[in-house]
C-alpha cells in the first residue's frame, strides 16, 4: 500500500473514532416544561338484565308465560324485553350493542332460522339502530335502557328443516362493543 493511502485510512479510522465514541462533537440542545395537565379515560360497559325480563309472542301481541313451553314455527316473531343500563363516558366515544346465539346449545338447525334484532330505548325515546344493532351515545352517567331482542323464524324455512328441535336461548348474550370510528346518531 503506498503511504498516502495508509495515512488516509489513518486519518478516517481515527476521525470515526472520534465521532463515535469519546468525540467532542456535540449539537445545542434545550429543554422545557410543556403546560401539561391531567387526562382520564371514559368507560363502556353494560349491566346485566335485571327482573328476569319477559317474553311476548308479536305475532298477535301476547306475553308468553313460559317461553319453553311456547311451539314456534316459521313466521313466528317472538321477543324478549328486560331492563338494564348502559355506562358511557368519552369524549369521543360511540359504541354498538348487538345480539349473539353464539353461544346458545340445542339444534343448529332450528338456531340458524332464528334471525335475532336487537333494539332499545331510554326514557322511552328509541335508541336509533340499524342491521348491526343499537347506537349507544355516552350521557355521562349510567343509562338505563330497556332492550328487546326479536327473534323471527324464517318464513322461508322448507320442508321438515328445523321442525321438532329445541334450542336454549338462556345463553344469548347482549354485547356492547366501542365503534372504530364514531358514529353520528
Amino acid at each position: 500500500m503506498k503511504k498516502q493511502t495508509k495515512a488516509a485510512v489513518a486519518a478516517g479510522a481515527g476521525a470515526i473514532l472520534l465521532l463515535g465514541g469519546a468525540g467532542s462533537l456535540a449539537y445545542w440542545n434545550d429543554e422545557g416544561t410543556s403546560p401539561g395537565g391531567e387526562i382520564s379515560s371514559g368507560q363502556l360497559s353494560l349491566e346485566d338484565c335485571t327482573d328476569g325480563g319477559t317474553w311476548t309472542d308479536v305475532n298477535n301481541g301476547t306475553p308468553i308465560a313460559s317461553i319453553t313451553d311456547f311451539r314456534i314455527v316459521p313466521g313466528d316473531q317472538v321477543s324478549y324485553t328486560c331492563e338494564t343500563a348502559v355506562n358511557a363516558t368519552g369524549d369521543n366515544l360511540t359504541a354498538t350493542l348487538s345480539v349473539d346465539l353464539g353461544d346458545v346449545t340445542g339444534d343448529t338447525a332450528l338456531e340458524a332460522a332464528l334471525n335475532p334484532v336487537v333494539s332499545a330505548t331510554s326514557n322511552g325515546v328509541t335508541l336509533p339502530g340499524g342491521p348491526t344493532g343499537v347506537q349507544i351515545v355516552p350521557t355521562g352517567a349510567a343509562q338505563p335502557i330497556v332492550v328487546t331482542v326479536t327473534m323471527t323464524f324464517d318464513p322461508g324455512t322448507l320442508g321438515t328443516t328445523a321442525q321438532n328441535e329445541t334450542i336454549n336461548l338462556s345463553a344469548t348474550t347482549l354485547t356492547l362493543v366501542q365503534n372504530t370510528n364514531p358514529v353520528t346518531p
